[in-house]
């Protein structure tokens, strides 16, 4: 019965360390309520209109990966919690003809391993968090791309309905000269080509469109729903801006993937001084008690066995941790110049830009109404023919819809910018401002 208490008691000593490590990190789960993913809305729940920060806002909430991104944080905070357990320890029973033998046997990691695996856990959750930000960047920068084209299918959309409504009085125009004997029927004839023409091209506008407004809808996974983008992607005034050594330095700290290449470089020090750490041998301590058959004689043994580091020091693994380290420094050097490459070019696009559509609104936008109005008069008048009424037509629409595409690439060349400065609006702003450029939310 002694014998029975003594290993007992020697069991509760080996084990309270372990269990006392144990239960802060075992606690802290079980106090946290499961956070439930946020169910999917039914498309008719969903605005049939929307500006660029409410959508921005749908996706943050309903883009499948973003939704599953809190249950990678949960699996990052149960490794941490993994990462704080001792090993179980370790009973024998072994029976021979004059006695028996039964004990318990514990590791003791005495050189700190169990507090540095724990760190090491937590920052691998810290560069996880770092590259899910970047992540987030890329998935709402893609989300607001397609608003933006939705913006400009709309926008050609329109411009197409106003030049076939164009179209069908230049035919009734030319009909009714046809009638007075002014025009021959080739002429009629002419423009009934252009007008077949040019609903083939609205047609063909209208299902761009639709192809943009499904692909907002597989952003949030929602593939009934049609919505109908509100805004304009004329670019706000340009305010006063600091030079680019200035607008660099202020980037720095908030590029994702800045973040992200120092949290692995952090990380992968860390796990240099976790494998040397590691390298240290591990002590088991055990408590075996040996009885006779006849109960003649009893005793206790305490047992305490160390591996000898003679052939495996662990070099390799911490000659690798270093390489490791020295890998991450270099990509973290590789992505600050490629960050402040990125930031040069996008600030020089966009001015470049700038220039361009403030020039085509000067010169040439002022200049489509009118020459028109001129085409049409001088059909009327005689004093042109139907080929050239028509070219004129064609021309106007032509340079609207590269207008239209001029305002898109201003717009991506401000969001390109503003991702450069780690000044993305992703879901922050005012809802309703009528304009969806960077600058305006």
């Amino acid at each position: 019965m002694k014998a029975i208490k003594s290993i007992a008691a020697a069991v509760a000593v080996l084990c309270a360390g372990a269990c006392l490590a144990a239960a802060p990190a075992a606690a802290a789960p079980a106090a946290q309520a499961p956070a439930a993913a946020a169910p999917a809305a039914p498309a008719s729940a969903l605005p049939a209109s929307l500006g660029l920060v409410e959508y921005l806002a749908l996706v943050r909430s309903y883009h499948p990966t973003l939704r599953a991104m809190p249950l990678r944080q949960r699996m990052e905070q149960a490794d941490v919690q993994t990462a704080s357990t001792w090993a179980n320890p370790s009973v024998h029973y072994s029976r021979k003809p004059e006695e028996k033998e039964w004990g318990v046997e514990q590791p003791l990691p005495i050189f700190g391993q169990i507090g540095m695996r724990k760190e090491a856990a937590q920052l691998a959750g810290a560069t996880g968090e770092a590259e899910r930000a970047a992540q987030v960047q890329e998935i709402m920068s893609e989300a607001a791309q397609r608003f933006a084209q939705l913006l400009l299918e709309q926008q050609k959309l329109a411009a197409k309905e106003q030049a076939m409504a164009q179209l069908d009085q230049a035919v009734k125009i030319v009909q009714g000269q046809i009638q007075l004997g002014a025009r021959s029927r080739y002429d009629g004839t002419r423009v009934d080509l252009q007008r077949a023409q040019m609903q083939v091209q609205l047609e063909q506008q209208q299902a761009q469109t639709l192809a943009a407004r499904a692909a907002l809808a597989q952003l949030v996974a929602l593939p009934n729903w049609s919505p109908e983008a509100v805004g304009s992607l004329l670019p706000a005034p340009l305010a006063q801006e600091q030079n680019f050594d200035a607008m660099w330095l202020q980037a720095q700290p908030r590029l994702p993937a800045l973040q992200a290449a120092h949290a692995k470089v952090v990380q992968a020090e860390q796990f240099t001084r976790q494998q040397a750490r590691e390298a240290l041998p591990t002590p088991t301590v055990g408590v075996t008690r040996v009885r006779g058959r006849q109960e003649s004689y009893g005793y206790n043994q305490l047992v305490v066995s160390v591996e000898l580091p003679l052939f495996d020091r662990k070099q390799g693994p911490i000659e690798r941790a270093r390489l490791e380290h020295a890998q991450a420094l270099l990509e973290e050097d590789a992505a600050q110049l490629q960050a402040r490459q990125q930031l040069q070019q996008a600030l020089r696009q966009r001015d470049l830009l700038r220039k361009s559509l403030q020039a085509f609104e000067s010169r040439g936008l002022s200049q489509l109404a009118p020459l028109r109005q001129m085409a049409q008069d001088s059909y009327r008048l005689g004093q042109s023919s139907i080929m050239e009424w028509l070219d004129a037509m064609e021309s106007v629409s032509t340079h609207q819809q590269e207008y239209l595409d001029l305002t898109l690439q201003m717009w991506q060349a401000e969001w390109q910018l503003d991702a450069a400065r780690g000044q993305l609006p992703l879901t922050d702003g005012v809802v309703g401002t009528g304009c969806v450029a960077p600058a305006c939310l």
